[in-house]
Order: structure tokens, then C-alpha cells, then sequence
């Protein structure tokens, strides 16, 4: 699991990510976006069981399903670092 340090420098590139997103095509909702970063920066380095050369048979791992559009960004992000 990375560093506590790790992660802050994380979420902060994120959350710059998302901004540079909403920012380039002019549109979208940044804030939920930004207030979920932590959440799922902290999911996906360290709590989740993932593959990230998933396989789509879902043994062995966490599976994450995203409900909510509006924070699409985030998320994108997240599965890019």
C-alpha cells in the first residue's frame, strides 16, 4: 500500500486532472468529482482487490461499478494513474 504522502500527492494530481477535464471541453460538474477523490484514490491503491488486466470473470477481485455520470472525471483519472 502506498504512503500516506503517496496518496496526498495523488489525489492532488487528480483533482488537476479533473480540472483540466471540465476545463477542455467547457462543461460538466467539477464538485462531485472533487469531493470524491480521496475516496476513490484510497479504493484503488490500497483497499481494493483489483487486476488491471481485468478479464471480465470477476474471480479473484473487487469489482467497482460507478452509478453516478457526473463523476465520471474522477474516475477516468483514478483507472489512468
Amino acid at each position: 500500500m502506498p504512503t500516506t504522502q503517496e496518496l496526498n500527492d495523488l489525489v492532488s494530481q487528480v483533482r488537476r486532472d479533473i480540472l483540466r477535464m471540465v476545463h477542455k471541453v467547457n462543461s460538466g460538474h467539477p464538485g462531485g468529482s472533487l469531493g470524491c477523490t480521496e475516496f476513490l484514490v484510497s479504493l484503488y491503491n490500497g483497499i481494493m482487490d483489483h487486476n488491471p488486466h481485468f478479464t471480465m470473470d470477476g474471480m479473484n477481485e473487487d469489482l467497482f461499478f460507478l452509478s453516478n455520470g457526473h463523476i465520471s472525471p474522477v474516475f477516468y483519472s483514478v483507472l489512468a494513474r
